[in-house]
C-alpha cells in the first residue's frame, strides 16, 4: 500500500485536522470598522455545520461569541423577522452561551419549517437516541452533512442497530452531493478497503483531490502529501 498514504490518513484520523496551509480565519473577537448588526451575525454565529470541518464536528460551537453574537443576531433578526439564519444566529448564540432551555424551542420551530441545520444543532445537544432521530431526518430532508452523519452513524452502530451497507451508500451519496467531510472518509474506507469497500488507493485518492478542489484545508493537506509522495517515488500498489 502506499505508505505516504498510509501516513496521512493515521494523522488524519489520530487528530481529526491537519494544519492549513490557508489564511488564518478571522478572529471571532476582532473589531471591524462599520459592520452590521446582520454581518455581525453571520460571523460570530455562523452555521457551524456549513464548514469544511472537522473542527465544526469535535467542537461547533467553539466559535460562537455569544456576549456579542446574541444582540447582533437579535438585532438583525428583529430587522428581518422571517430570515431563518438570523433565527438560527441566536439559537447557536445561546447555546454557545449553555442556555439550551432558550435554544431548544427556538431550533424545534425552525426544525418545524424543515431547517436541517437546527436539526443537526438539536442532535447535537441531544441524547444518543434522540439525536439519531433528528440526524436521521436531516438526511431524508437532503443535507449532504447529515447524510454524511446518518451513514456513519449506521456504520458505527452508535445508537441504532448497523448497517454499513446503507452507511456506505448514504456516505457515497454525500460526498456526492458535495460534502467534503464524506468524501474525505470514502476516501479512507477506499485505502483501507473496510465496510465492504474495495482497496483501491487511486480511487481514494481521486476522492481527495475533489475535496481538495472545493476548498477543503484538510483535502488539500492530504493531496500535497501524496504528491509529494509520487514525486519522491513512491507509487500506489
Amino acid at each position: 500500500m502506499h505508505r505516504v498514504a498510509v501516513l496521512v490518513f493515521s494523522l488524519f484520523l489520530a487528530a481529526s485536522a491537519l494544519p492549513s496551509t490557508a489564511a488564518e480565519p478571522l478572529n471571532p473577537n476582532e473589531i471591524i470598522q462599520g459592520e452590521t448588526p446582520e454581518q455581525l451575525c453571520d460571523r460570530l454565529a455562523a452555521d457551524p455545520f456549513d464548514g469544511f470541518g472537522p473542527d465544526e464536528w469535535s467542537d461547533p460551537f467553539g466559535k460562537v461569541d455569544y456576549y456579542r453574537a446574541l444582540p447582533a443576531c437579535t438585532k438583525a433578526l428583529e430587522a428581518h423577522p422571517e430570515e431563518q439564519r438570523f433565527v438560527l444566529g441566536v439559537a447557536l448564540a445561546n447555546v454557545a452561551g449553555d442556555k439550551r432551555d432558550i435554544a431548544k424551542p427556538i431550533l424545534e420551530d425552525l426544525i418545524a419549517k424543515g431547517n436541517t441545520s437546527a436539526m443537526l444543532v438539536l442532535a447535537y445537544i441531544s441524547p444518543e437516541a434522540e439525536a439519531a432521530k433528528l440526524t436521521e431526518q436531516a438526511a431524508k430532508a437532503g443535507s449532504p452533512n447529515a447524510m454524511m452523519r446518518w451513514g456513519m452513524t449506521l456504520i458505527t452502530g452508535k445508537g441504532v442497530p448497523q448497517d454499513p451497507v446503507e452507511g456506505v451508500r448514504l456516505m457515497r451519496r454525500a460526498a456526492e452531493a458535495g460534502s467534503t467531510r464524506a468524501m474525505l472518509i470514502l476516501a479512507n474506507f477506499y485505502n483501507q478497503g473496510v465496510y465492504g469497500v474495495g482497496l483501491n488507493p487511486r480511487e481514494a485518492t481521486s476522492w481527495i483531490a475533489k475535496a481538495a478542489e472545493k476548498g477543503d484545508p484538510a483535502a488539500k493537506n492530504l493531496l500535497a502529501n501524496l504528491q509529494a509522495g509520487e514525486a519522491g517515488g513512491a507509487t500506489p500498489q
